[in-house]
């Protein structure tokens, strides 16, 4: 490598979050136009000292990687703010984080805002779940320390209601009862907290959803039902849109329980 490469992937190396080097990033670190930002790390790209993972987005290599070693980024959730930017880390991947399920998937999943080709991604030997909602859905996520890194993540109670808003995001209405069950049982619950969240990001079909779930697996929780069928919308929904079966219609919630055994215990 000739000394001013070294200095290049140094100062990149510097500037990166995670190990990863955007063009805009690039640019301020070398005090170059965007264009010729994007023509140098091309060019390093194309010469194996830096592997790309997406359109304007970088992995800096070690200097003693191995040609033809394949390129890992360390940590998916960084990888994924920086790939999907406006996002943040939710859904099945947000509940493992809370220790809210036990369940591994092999997928990140990433709500973001941000324009996707594909539901599915694989970058950097991390595979990805996308959910592309609005830009202002975005706001209100958690933040953690993932090493230096901060991360937006949906903290527990977002983590039910998008869920419930879109059962997918879960993996399905099975997991989000499991997911609620676990929470339900947790210290860190707070009923309060999740009413709160649904009133500022739930849509009708959650609250029918919250409202049922939480009169099958917290009986006890008799306000938080009754909040649930205040904000209840017209029209009848699928407990799992996932799900293409019939099932009784629950006139009191406009809910086809299109699942077994989530029945409540009182008809």
């Amino acid at each position: 490598m000739k000394e001013t490469d070294r200095a290049v992937i140094a100062k990149l190396a510097r500037a990166s979050r995670g190990g990863l080097v955007s063009v805009a990033v690039a640019a301020a670190a070398l005090d170059l136009p965007a264009r010729r930002a994007a023509v140098k790390l091309a060019s390093l790209a194309r010469r194996n000292w830096l592997r790309r993972a997406r359109r304007g987005l970088y992995l800096v290599l070690p200097l003693e990687a191995e040609p033809g070693q394949p390129a890992v980024a360390e940590d998916p959730w960084v990888l994924a703010r920086e790939a999907f930017s406006p996002c943040y880390i939710g859904g099945w991947t947000a509940a493992e984080h809370w220790g809210l399920t036990e369940q591994i998937f092999r997928s990140t999943l990433v709500v973001t805002a941000a324009t996707i080709r594909a539901r599915s991604e694989e970058i950097l030997g991390h595979q990805f779940r996308l959910f592309r909602v609005p830009r202002a859905r975005i706001r209100g996520a958690a933040e953690v320390w993932r090493g230096p890194e901060r991360v937006a993540v949906s903290d527990r109670e977002r983590t039910i209601i998008d869920s419930l808003r879109n059962p997918e995001l879960a993996g399905g209405v099975r997991h989000v009862a499991d997911i609620m069950r676990e929470y339900g049982r947790s210290r860190e619950r707070d009923v309060t907290k999740l009413v709160a969240t649904a009133r500022t990001v739930a849509s009708g079909a959650a609250w029918k959803r919250l409202g049922y779930l939480a009169e099958c697996l917290w009986p006890a929780e008799t306000a938080l039902v009754e909040e649930a069928r205040k904000h209840l919308s017209a029209g009848n929904i699928r407990l799992d849109p996932g799900v293409h079966r019939t099932g009784q219609l629950l006139r009191r919630w406009g809910l086809v329980v299109n699942v077994p055994d989530l029945e409540p215990t009182t008809a």
